[in-house]
Formats: structure tokens, sequence, C-alpha cells
């Protein structure tokens, strides 16, 4: 009788055994699920201990000397509008804790079968704190394969750059997430352009954003995406590959929406 030995020494049969076991006990003993948390993570999620840890790293950052940084127009930011108007207003947020918002586009992720979280070397732009990060790494990413920018700052986990020029090389992220950000652009192609680049082919696209009417754009009445994710999907073009998920929900006058796909440079190339 033959019998394969692998590096560790440990036979074939037995890691069959091991497989068995563990479905076994994964389908009938204790079945297994991919949205559930382990019950440490479901501790730390809630609100009055996710709020202690959120503001507890921020009085960290400060006593230990990570000051607010803040882009300013002429030096990282070329726009007076963003700099006059979107800056101010998220600087004047920036202790807010948007729990729900991160969750439901969280929530849409997870329900992705197969897609590896922990896995995805993910940009976050335009996190304004924090809390995004700690969530989004509560629910499956790696705290280690999280970058954040953002035009200001107040710890090192949040670099100083403007959406519209970032400062990485072509194809270096597998997933780009910005939440609540893109219509604060006063150039959503460009935003778009720079997404792209940095974006490997076959990247996660994660994007979701607020309209308060049809055809009003932001809060501040620019950059109109009328149509939803309709609008930001045509601006990506032929880049837009498989579409997961997108939505435009109508609440009390307020428009919100998101939309999940995959990169495909190779689109052009292809025609």
């Amino acid at each position: 009788m033959s019998m394969t030995i692998n590096g560790a020494g440990t036979t074939a049969a037995d890691a069959s055994s091991g497989r068995k076991l563990r479905n076994f006990v994964g389908r009938f003993l204790i079945p297994r699920s991919p949205v559930l948390l382990s019950p440490w993570r479901y501790v730390t999620l809630l609100p009055p201990v996710f709020a202690l840890r959120f503001h507890a790293r921020r009085f960290f950052w400060r006593l230990t000397g990570h000051g607010l940084k803040q882009l300013v127009r002429g030096e990282g930011v070329e726009s007076s509008f963003v700099a006059e108007k979107v800056l101010p207003y998220n600087l004047g947020n920036i202790n807010i804790i948007n729990r729900g918002r991160t969750e439901r586009v969280i929530a849409l992720l997870r329900s992705i079968r197969g897609l590896k979280l922990g896995a995805l070397d993910t940009l976050v732009v335009g996190p304004r704190n924090e809390a995004e990060l700690m969530l989004l790494s509560s629910y499956g990413f790696a705290a280690s394969k999280l970058t954040a920018i953002d035009l200001f700052s107040y710890a090192p986990t949040v670099r100083l750059m403007d959406m519209h020029d970032l400062k990485f090389g072509d194809d270096q992220f597998d997933a780009v997430y910005s939440a609540f950000v893109i219509t604060y652009s006063d150039d959503i192609p460009k935003a778009v352009a720079e997404t792209i680049r940095i974006a490997k082919d076959g990247a996660l696209i994660i994007f979701a954003y607020e309209h308060l009417s049809k055809g009003a754009g932001n809060l501040f009445g620019k950059n109109n995406l009328a149509n939803g994710p309709d609008d930001l999907l045509e601006i990506f073009g032929d880049k837009a590959g498989h579409v997961y998920w997108k939505e435009d929900f109508e609440s009390e006058g307020r428009f919100t929406s998101s939309v999940v796909f995959r990169i495909n440079k190779r689109a052009s190339v292809a025609k």
C-alpha cells in the first residue's frame, strides 16, 4: 500500500480525515456562517464599547504628538471649492461616528460569495476619522492591508492626499472603497480616472454617496449624479466590469446610491 507524506510529516490520509472532521463539525455540530463574527468582535462592536475605543484612540494620538494636519489650496488641493467648502464642512464633523451607512455597505460586501476581504490591499478614500477603518477591520478587512487617505488627518493611519491626485503607482490596489466622498468632488471624471489608474485589473470598486434630490448633486449643489449609480458607471465607461450591486434608495427627499463592481482594465485593449 502506498502512502504520501507531506513536508510536515503528515500523511495524505490524515489530511483527508482532518478535512472530513472539520466538514462534519461545520455542517452538523456547529454550522458555520460566512456572515457571523467571533464573540470577541461582537463585544468590540457594541455601541458603547466601539465609541470608547474610537475616542480612546483619538486621545492617544493627541497625547503622542499627532496633531491635526490638513491640506490647503495650492499645497495638495487645487480646487477652491474643495478647499473653501468641502474641507471646513468635513472638519466640523471630524468626531462623528457614522456607523449605519458604513455597516450597510460592509454588509453588501460580506454577502458576495467567495470574496476574501482580508486578502485585499484596499484604498479607503475620505474616511474623515478612524471609525470607518475600525469598522472595516472588525468586519473582515485586514488592518495591515488598509491604506486610507483624506484632506486632513489626526492619526498616522490616514495619509494626507487628494483623491484627484493619488500619490500611488499604477495597478497597486485590489480594492478601492469610497463611501460618501465622490459627490464632494468638483471634477468627478478626474477622480474616477485616478481610481482606475491605481486599481489593479479586476479590482473591486465600492462607491456609495448621497444626493439630496434628483439632479441636486451634493449638499453644496454641485456635481450632479442624477441617475445614481448609472451616472457613475457611465463615467467609468468600459472599465466598469461585472456589477455585483447597484441601488439608488429614496427616503424623505434624500437619495443614497451604492454600487459595487469589478474594474476591467483590459476592455479598451481588447477592442
